[in-house]
């Protein structure tokens, strides 16, 4: 077993052959991490990148012989992989078991039971949640909380665009969805759920959001966490698609979803490939926009799935570092995140961080920005 920071593997990353573990790829070789080793579940039909080194055997993060063996020798192993219950724990556990550090774009607290390598954390550290949402766009409110008193004020945050889900993604979605408890039309208001308080927004014009989009109220875990870590009186968080047939498919599957039955699975293929159609010939683009009471803040993207992996990439970056203390933390709550955003935003995924002179809704709407 490696203690990390002797092993001669900087990152390790599982799924590397995906959208967001291809972005992992790229912004950690050109920040100059290396060495950097790839791990796929079959040979990738686009070839990664030369400076990443292929693990010759396939990785499945089901096989945990073959899971351990990747993991030895890295310092810290980033899982790129999902959706989340399908993956579970399974590439933490085999990460910390093999004494690397963990950074995953998944949120593996909202799955239930125990955590199974919870000692392990006593020496270890894992970032999970390091992605795009949940991940960077929980960690930017704080950079507007910053600025003063915002006990008992109003958050609203929208996130999203034009994007492809690729599958594991929009299980993930779906998956949430289908979930009980009101999450979808929900707000967080002094310090509770309330759910069916927001509408859907159909053909809504939106800053910086360009087009007519439809704005979904999503209260996630995520958005409640920020409302606590502030003490916020209300958060309104809206997940944006801007493609009519991504919007089609959600407005068809947006009641009578059963968790644990096959129409998750048969929404999640049909919201994919919706992506991928409403994609045909057009740019992809992504946006985060938060307001506090009158301050704003926008994060513009070329692709979610491009701004997950630089956000786990940084992730990684800050654990080698030693920039983290053993244990497990949500990106979102990382220290210092003025200071992690500003990195994030030098990469090439990100096309725009701005702090706008003024509430969005009093500044002409973008089109074409993007």
């Amino acid at each position: 077993m490696n203690r990390g920071r002797t092993a001669p593997v900087a990152v390790g990353v599982l799924g590397a052959a995906g959208a967001v573990g291809r972005a992992v790829l790229d912004e950690l070789l050109r920040l100059g991490v290396g060495p950097v080793r790839a791990a796929v579940r079959r040979r990738p039909g686009r070839p990664l990148p030369a400076a990443a080194g292929l693990w010759p055997d396939p990785v499945d993060v089901t096989d945990e012989r073959a899971l351990a063996a990747f993991c030895a020798e890295c310092r810290v192993v980033v899982n790129a992989t999902g959706p989340v219950r399908a993956v579970g724990h399974r590439a933490a556990a085999a990460a910390l078991a093999a004494g690397a550090d963990l950074v995953d774009v998944n949120d593996t607290a909202e799955l239930p039971g125990p955590l199974p390598y919870e000692r392990l954390l006593r020496w270890r550290t894992a970032v999970i949640g390091a992605g795009l949402m949940p991940g960077l766009a929980g960690m930017l409110p704080g950079l507007l909380a910053e600025s003063g008193e915002v006990k008992g004020e109003v958050l609203t945050v929208r996130v999203g665009g034009l994007p492809h889900f690729p599958l594991a993604a929009a299980r993930d979605f779906m998956d949430r969805l289908a979930r009980p408890g009101g999450e979808v039309t929900a707000v967080w208001r002094d310090g509770r759920r309330v759910p069916g308080a927001l509408a859907v927004e159909r053909d809504a014009r939106l800053p910086y959001f360009p087009g007519a989009v439809t704005a979904i109220p999503y209260l996630t875990e995520e958005a409640v966490a920020v409302a606590r870590r502030y003490g916020l009186g209300e958060v309104r968080w809206y997940t944006v698609f801007g493609g009519e047939h991504t919007r089609a498919v959600l407005d068809r599957y947006r009641a009578g979803l059963s968790p644990d039955g096959r129409s998750v699975d048969v929404a999640a293929d049909e919201l994919s490939r919706a992506t991928l159609t409403d994609l045909a010939g057009r740019a992809p683009y992504q946006a985060v926009t938060c307001e506090l009471e009158g301050r704003a803040l926008v994060l513009t993207g070329a692709d979610s799935s491009a701004l997950t992996g630089t956000t786990a990439a940084h992730a990684a970056v800050a654990v080698l570092n030693g920039e983290l203390p053993p244990g497990l933390r949500h990106f979102a709550e990382l220290p210092d995140p003025a200071s992690l955003t500003r990195r994030i935003a030098q990469a090439p995924a990100v096309t725009g961080l701005t702090l706008p002179d003024g509430p969005l809704a009093e500044l002409p709407l973008e089109e074409g920005i993007l």
